[in-house]
């Protein structure tokens, strides 16, 4: 199957979301390999290398090509990069210097309970006997009842 960009040639367009690269989104494609892609901006001459992974369908809208990105991407060290939109804001140290202790060892574990267990055999021995003691207890003083009418 080939790829979008193979029915692009040397046709300028823009990427969609635009990369964060402080140049216009007019671009032109470069050199290629299997994995990635070179592509030229059309105004500064500004030219990166994108990974296939990140490009996605090709569309034609009126005059202007557009090329889909899987992800937002920026250049960063001059490099294309996806952008994070999650930013680790750290915690301001205790005041006065004062550090909380900290637990190195494994988190405290609290006992759950989720189901009973099933009773075993001999748990339910006493039960069972006690059932038959009362049963055969009853069956006894019906017989004995019953012998005493006649």
């Amino acid at each position: 199957m080939p790829s979008p960009l193979d029915y692009i040639g040397r046709r300028r367009f823009a990427f969609y979301p635009p990369i964060r690269v402080g140049a216009p989104n007019s671009w032109i494609l470069g050199a290629g390999s299997w994995s990635e892609v070179q592509i030229i901006n059309w105004q500064t001459g500004l030219e990166l290398w994108v990974a296939r992974q990140y490009i996605g369908a090709v569309g034609d809208q009126e005059d202007l090509l557009l090329v889909g990105l899987t992800q937002h991407l920026e250049l960063r060290a001059g490099r294309l990069v996806p952008r994070s939109s999650h930013r680790i804001l750290q915690m301001p140290a205790p005041l006065g210097g004062i550090s909380l202790p900290r637990n190195t060892g494994p988190a405290s574990v609290v006992g759950i309970r989720l189901a009973g267990k099933a009773p075993t055999v001999f748990q339910k021995a006493p039960f069972r006997v006690g059932i038959s003691v009362l049963f055969v207890a009853g069956l006894l003083a019906l017989l004995a009842s019953t012998s005493r009418i006649k």
